[in-house]
């Protein structure tokens, strides 16, 4: 027997919309994630064909799959990921009609694709002249500048004649934009922005493939959908073709808070209605937020959101402190309050750090802050956006590499890493190195990577078998180093048992490719307060929540407030996210004074966001 969702009327009439287009706008707690989980139920009642559910994080897909179930249905007929996880996909079992032999490896690292900047500088003669003139300082934001042309170049998937024009017919910067993608090619390698350029190409220049996703997946339906950016918009048009309406997007304009990575609510709110004229349907009930905080969002952004069904009155405050320091004391002895009340009428349960969390706009907001709950033995962590692992430990840094270069044998780059990590010269193949290293749990990594199969199979022992190995060994002379290892070990386990978890067939090169889109992130949940800048707590709501540094110039941030325009509706926008992150309490804090990095304190004053609440 199936489980009754009780439905309001508005989310009805989405949940049983059948063919056509169907464009839900969801503001703050209406329900969104309900509805689009329970339409694909329906979906699936009526259709034995596949649905397309596209999210914007790995953490909403998880959250999808938790609310969808895992029945065998569900299992087969839904592709539940996100663009790049699709993406992914397609050029996985489709590469080789763009002239990919096999799946390239991802370049997910940004001090990986600065470096092929540098190389690409390099191989352009006509600017490495400019370029060699230029302070270091100026180098590195050179390339941090390119690196970014770049990424803009793809997102807009730009033709050659566009990409002329778009940089006054600089051809120095379409050199460098070429030599970059040549180096990748070179090395059997793509970046993040690829996936979707390279697959948007695919759909483009072979309509039969397209045809065939467009009867494989009857429905296709996209989460957060005002995050849209051009690249992605245009995949989806590849797909349909004009040939297809089923499409369902769901989004709040009043979120989107991405624009410095291309994205626009225009996507979803004027260009997905021009093209596909679809029903729409405004969900403004809250079902989650406390009426007082609801008000004060909508203060923020007026008409965000309707009030009528907030039932819980709960708390909103506004709080102006002398000083960072007594921000940071403010809140602290607040948070002491409401862990001695236990209980509160508004709150379900106990009230525990675990159902607290602070924000700002920036982590640099928190020093102080960290300082007092470090005082104050108060747990607490920070929420990070999941994705790679990042490896300290030197052995574990040989691991990675080493399985980079053994998964993809023209990967120069991580080749030349590896040699220099181990101060080792003029050898090209993984069996030579291990003849010139001595340190022996340095040799035992390499070996290990050496000796696992492409299927992974054998990865989980042999992680098991080298972690034995690691505590007996004598080579390693100090204790952290040894338990650094071995922490590292076990998390590259948790990697495996979660990507295992969500595939049919391992493969390492799968694996690799999986852990740098962030799709294996172990789902454990951390102990303590949460602390976590706006753009990291997208989609996620508390209990309680504290939102510090709201004077005019950390929020909004004084860039934006400098450049004005789009910059600072998004950080109105941001600051309406931060609100509404919060389902009870809502306590926003702001110092009178702020110690600059340079020394000098500056007087501040409250955040013109906030000046309207008054």
């Amino acid at each position: 027997m199936k489980d009754i969702i009780e439905l309001s009327e508005k989310q009805e009439e989405a949940v049983s919309y059948k063919n056509g287009a169907l464009l839900v706008h969801a503001s703050a707690g209406s329900g969104k994630t309900r509805v689009l989980t329970e339409r694909i139920k329906r979906l699936l009642d009526i259709s034995k064909k596949k649905v397309l559910a596209i999210t914007f994080t790995n953490k909403a897909g998880d959250e999808m799959r938790v609310r969808l179930g895992d029945s065998e249905k569900i299992k087969s007929q839904v592709f539940i990921g996100t663009f790049h996880g699709f993406c992914q996909q397609v050029i996985e079992m489709r590469g080789n009609l763009i002239g990919l032999s096999k799946m390239p490896q991802i370049f997910e690292q940004e001090s990986d694709r600065l470096l092929l900047i540098e190389q690409a500088i390099q191989s352009t003669p006509s600017y490495l002249l400019k370029y060699k003139n230029f302070d270091e300082k100026k180098q590195r934001d050179f390339r941090y500048r390119t690196l970014e042309f770049i990424s803009k170049v793809k997102r807009e998937l730009l033709t050659e004649e566009e990409l002329l024009n778009k940089t006054n017919n600089n051809e120095d910067a379409v050199l460098l934009f070429h030599s970059y993608q040549e180096i990748l090619a070179s090395q059997n390698a793509i970046d993040f922005d690829d996936l979707i350029m390279l697959t948007h190409r695919l759909f483009i220049n072979n309509p039969s493939v397209a045809a065939l996703y467009r009867r494989t997946y009857e429905y296709i339906c996209i989460d957060e959908a005002q995050d849209l950016n051009n690249a992605q918009y245009q995949l989806l048009k590849s797909i349909t073709n004009g040939e297809y309406e089923n499409v369902m997007m769901v989004g709040d304009p009043n979120q989107s808070i991405f624009a410095f990575n291309g994205s626009s609510s225009d996507y979803m709110n004027k260009k997905f209605i021009e093209d596909f004229n679809p029903k729409i349907i405004e969900l403004k009930e809250n079902y989650r937020s406390a009426k007082k905080v609801i008000e004060a969002a909508e203060k923020i952004i007026p008409d965000s959101n309707e009030i009528i069904n907030a039932v819980i009155p709960g708390i909103f405050e506004v709080v102006s402190c002398e000083n960072e320091s007594t921000e940071a004391e403010w809140i602290l002895d607040k948070i002491n309050e409401l862990i001695l009340l236990k209980e509160h009428d508004d709150i379900e349960g106990q009230i525990t750090y675990e159902k607290i969390a602070i924000l700002a706009r920036n982590k640099y907001v928190f020093a102080k802050l960290e300082e007092e709950l470090i005082d104050a033995s108060i747990p607490f962590y920070y929420k990070i956006t999941p994705g790679a692992i990042k490896f300290e430990s030197i052995t574990m840094n040989i691991f990675d590499l080493a399985l980079r270069v053994k998964l993809n044998p023209s990967d120069n780059l991580h080749l030349s890493r590896l040699l220099r990590l181990l101060g080792v010269s003029g050898v090209t193949s993984l069996q030579d190195i291990g003849n010139f290293i001595d340190v022996d749990h340095y040799k035992k990594a390499l070996e290990l990577v050496i000796g696992l199969k492409d299927d992974g199979s054998n990865l989980k022992k042999s992680l098991k078998n080298f972690s034995v190995f690691i505590k007996e060994t004598n080579s390693i002379k100090e204790d952290d180093d040894r338990k650094m290892i071995l922490d590292e070990i076990n998390e590259i386990l948790k990697h495996w048992t979660q990507y295992a978890r969500k595939t049919d067939k391992e493969s390492l090169n799968q694996f690799k490719n999986a852990m740098a889109l962030g799709q294996t992130h172990p789902l454990a949940t951390p102990k303590g307060i949460t602390l976590s800048t706006v753009h990291t707590m997208k989609g996620q709501e508390y209990e309680i929540v504290f939102l510090m540094g709201m004077d005019d110039g950390t929020f909004p941030d004084y860039r934006a407030v400098r450049n004005g325009g789009i910059e600072m509706k998004q950080e109105k926008n941001n600051t309406y996210v931060a609100f509404t992150r919060a389902r009870r309490f809502l306590y926003v804090t702001f110092p009178e004074q702020r110690l600059m990095p340079w020394g000098a304190v500056k007087h501040r004053t409250m955040s013109r966001f906030l000046k309207k609440l008054s």
